[in-house]
């Protein structure tokens, strides 16, 4: 029997703190299903739509799902899904996604695009969303930390017009040519020329070049990375805000991440005055934040940034995800949309032993493994 989905209030939080807990045990990550005061804030939050389900009879909460979205990017989210036990095989799942996601890519004001993580210690999270009109556009190795590192899959959904509008690529490094058949391989056409540029590894263990501190003062970093760095383009990361800057002590360069140290998840945001002025410090600012707690480290990037793509394949970040028509833009009178790539480098090692993907992901994995490869178990430099 399907369920009736309804929007939360505060009142529910307890019994959605029972319903994680129940499902997840004390492994899950996010402050959506631990933290009260967290839950509270989305439940009120306007730009959040919380869904959830009572059991008929009892009225116990039996099923969550939570969607965010933000009109200014067109952007849309849906995270913590949770069916209690109990209530599985009913369609409660597919119901809650169908549901949310036609919510948010509707109305006065609707998304562009919906986007999910789903977990792969199983690929029924997936199917749910694959069955819901969402497609397959990568993975994210060892995102987060749970009881242990686990591997996650992109998936997204976009309203009727949006990838009939998506801007060129001219060209890509060779590294990202399996990437550009699996989303062919997805139905996502993308014309574009495949260079034979491999730009040669900037080796670990290097000193920075520029003396480097730390900030870990996540108002000031706030405040300071929407001083530096007002181009709306260069600041564009979805549902992302700065917690911490890397900064070097010359002035030389700002490089603002939101790092999590409960699971390791760190996001490169941003740098002032632009990406260039890194250099190759990038190496050592990546092991600096390895030893702050990341453990898993990914940046958004312009499909067409050609030398800004070439200078990460260079420190290490491999493609991991593409998402097509992720960003609208105006030419003119008209809206066009930029594709992107998730660029993503894990510092714990990968471990695929117990992936559950469903044949849709096939193409962005083995891509990823066969440049994982490439990278880290390269044979050539051997001698007698």
């Amino acid at each position: 029997m399907a369920l009736d989905f309804r929007v939360a209030t505060l009142e529910d939080i307890d019994g959605l703190l029972r319903l994680y807990q129940q499902v997840y045990g004390r492994d899950y990550a996010l402050p959506l299903g631990t933290d009260p005061e967290v839950m509270a804030r989305e439940i009120c939050e306007p730009l959040t739509t919380w869904l959830v389900a009572d059991e008929p009879g009892t009225g116990r909460l039996v099923g969550s799902i939570v969607g965010n979205h933000d009109p200014s990017d067109g952007l849309g989210k849906l995270q913590g899904l949770v069916v209690h036990p109990d209530a599985r095989g009913s369609g409660a799942a597919r119901q809650a996604v169908q549901q949310l996601s036609d919510t948010l890519l509707s109305g006065d004001q609707p998304a562009d695009s919906v986007y999910a993580t789903a977990r792969t210690n199983s690929t029924a999270p997936q199917r749910i969303c694959l069955r819901s009109g969402f497609h397959a556009l990568g993975i994210f190795p060892n995102l987060r930390k749970a009881a242990r590192h686990e591997t996650m899959v992109l998936l997204a959904r976009h309203r009727e017009g949006v990838l009939e509008r998506r801007l060129p690529v001219p060209r890509v490094p060779a590294q990202l040519a399996g990437l550009v058949h699996a989303l062919r391989s997805a139905g996502f056409a993308l014309d574009t020329e495949i260079t034979d540029e491999v730009p040669p590894r900037v080796p670990g263990g290097r000193t920075a070049d520029h003396d480097v501190e730390l900030v870990d003062a996540p108002e000031f970093v706030l405040r300071r990375f929407a001083e530096v760095v007002p181009d709306p383009a260069r600041r564009f990361y979805p549902f992302h805000a700065p917690n911490i800057m890397l900064t070097a002590t010359d002035g030389a360069y700002e490089l603002y991440a939101q790092l999590s140290r409960s699971d390791g998840y760190c996001a490169l945001i941003g740098t002032a005055p632009g990406f260039a002025a890194v250099g190759d410090d990038l190496q050592p600012l990546i092991e600096r934040l390895g030893g702050y707690g990341a453990s898993y480290i990914e940046t958004l990037v312009p499909l067409d940034r050609y030398e800004e793509l070439c200078r990460l394949l260079a420190h290490g970040f491999l493609p991991a995800a593409a998402y097509p028509a992720m960003r609208r833009e105006s030419h003119g009178e008209s809206e066009w949309f930029r594709d992107h790539v998730v660029m993503a480098r894990t510092l714990q090692p990968l471990d695929f032993h117990d992936l559950a993907i469903d044949m849709a992901f096939q193409p962005f994995t083995e891509q990823y493994i066969e440049l994982w490869k490439q990278q880290y178990l390269n044979t050539c430099g051997v001698f007698q």
